[in-house]
């Protein structure tokens, strides 16, 4: 009998892949029996048209009125779902991740929170976009954020007061830069909401204030009592000063001890003679 060949690493190999192709491949063609799925990735919330309309937006740009953002921006008034309806959104708490990676968050649906520190309503003016309607502009800043950010909001938001914790969930368009008061350069996260989920009024900033004016107040009360009291001290002291002491008045020189020279010489200048001397010269 000849006694079989050994078996070479090769030959091991393929022996073990055919093993495990049985286990795997035929149970999976047995009745009842499925491959398992794998995770589906979310659903697109937004339409093609408008992800392909959002492909085109350059960022760090001046201005946003560029076609991705007016698609997406009528998109957002004819829906009747609000952002984040399909998928979950996400949370952004680092607005740098927005700054540093814009592509990697475009069309998504964000929620930010931060402080309002603007809020406006304005109509765009090119005729082919004036249907969009009236639109409420909130800049929001948040702790020592690098950026702002910038929320178009739909609905209105007018009633939004400044100061106040917002947070707003909406489609991510793109980073853009504007000029401040100061004319200095700064970016904004761009995003199009309905309008803030939550608001927290500004109610610590607000008892600030009113603390403050009674403090200014004061300070203003006691910095005019001592003014006035310095003053009344100075003037106190320069009457002081100028007040003339009689009793330490001397006399120039002695007073005269007979006065009937003086009186006779009077009474010779005053007598009639004199007078009549006077109205014959005239």
């Amino acid at each position: 009998m000849r006694r079989p060949a050994p078996k070479t690493r090769a030959s091991r190999r393929r022996g073990l892949s055919c093993r495990l192709a049985r286990l795997v491949i035929l149970p999976a063609l047995l009745p009842g029996h499925a491959l398992p799925q794998t995770a589906a990735a979310p659903p697109d919330e937004l339409p093609a048209r408008v992800r392909q309309a959002l492909s085109t937006i350059q960022d760090s740009s001046f201005s946003f009125a560029q076609p991705g953002y007016y698609t997406l921006l009528e998109f957002a008034k004819d829906s009747p779902q609000p952002p984040g309806c399909a998928r979950d959104p996400l949370i952004i708490d680092d607005w740098a991740a927005l700054l540093e990676r814009p592509a990697d968050f475009r069309g998504l649906p964000l929620t930010v929170e931060g402080v309002v520190g603007h809020n406006r309503a304005w109509r765009h003016e090119q005729p082919q976009y004036q249907q969009l309607g009236v639109v409420w502009q909130l800049e929001l800043s948040h702790r020592d954020a690098p950026i702002d950010c910038t929320v178009i909001c739909t609905d209105d938001a007018s009633d939004i007061p400044l100061g106040a914790t917002i947070q707003v969930t909406g489609y991510f368009v793109m980073i853009r830069q504007y000029y401040t008061e100061s004319r200095r350069v700064r970016q904004a996260a761009l995003l199009v909401a309905r309008g803030p989920t939550s608001v927290t009024r500004a109610a610590a900033p607000a008892a600030a204030a009113s603390h403050s004016t009674p403090v200014v107040w004061t300070a203003f009360t006691v910095a005019g009592t001592a003014g006035l009291l310095i003053a009344w001290i100075l003037l106190r002291r320069a009457t002081t000063a100028a007040r003339r002491n009689l009793d330490a008045l001397r006399p120039s020189g002695p007073a005269p001890l007979n006065l009937s020279a003086d009186l006779a010489a009077w009474a010779a200048e005053d007598s009639p003679q004199r007078h009549r001397g006077t109205e014959q010269e005239d």
